[in-house]
């Protein structure tokens, strides 16, 4: 449940290099410019990376401020190479939309229940309202499109 709020997708894709010569496309792929991607390698079947693109202004100690993040595992399977992707925006993205079209609706509900109320609280709900259903989309945006630049340079194929 927390996965499917947090916009979270885990993908099991097929390659047909060996686990060797994946590992090392991957290494190829953080330098790799004209992608705006970043990572690491964590171990030899193991690497992370993100997208540069930054959506969070402020710089706060443990705070992820890139738009996307990808983990990667490479394993070997009956029909080849296999890699296990998890993709997820930045977890602040899905939370912010989902406070903010919660808070939406609750100011719009109370500047239309209480007649004493100014219209400036329909406004300011509805604008938060806005705000969460535009940002939701917002961040499966950016989590697809880390995972399609990275499922395309890869060349992989998607196990069904």
């Amino acid at each position: 449940m927390l996965q499917r709020i947090l916009n979270v997708e885990e993908v099991i894709y097929s390659s047909n290099l060996n686990e060797e010569n994946l590992m090392r496309r991957v290494e190829n792929l953080f330098e790799q410019k004209s992608l705006g991607l970043a990572g690491k390698i964590i171990s030899e079947d193991e690497f992370t990376a993100y997208e540069k693109l930054i959506v969070i202004g402020w710089d706060m100690p443990y705070l992820r401020r890139k738009a996307a993040y990808l983990k990667g595992k490479i394993t070997q399977g009956e029909k080849g190479t296999l890699i296990k992707l998890k993709v997820s925006p930045n977890s602040f993205l899905p939370i912010f939309a989902i406070v903010a079209a919660i808070t939406g609706v609750i100011i719009t509900l109370i500047g239309l229940l209480n007649t004493h109320a100014d219209k400036l609280f329909l406004i300011f709900g509805i604008a938060f309202f806005t705000l969460g259903i535009v940002y939701y989309p917002v961040s499966t945006i950016l989590r697809n499109r880390l995972k399609n630049k990275v499922t395309k340079y890869l060349n992989l194929s998607k196990v069904q």
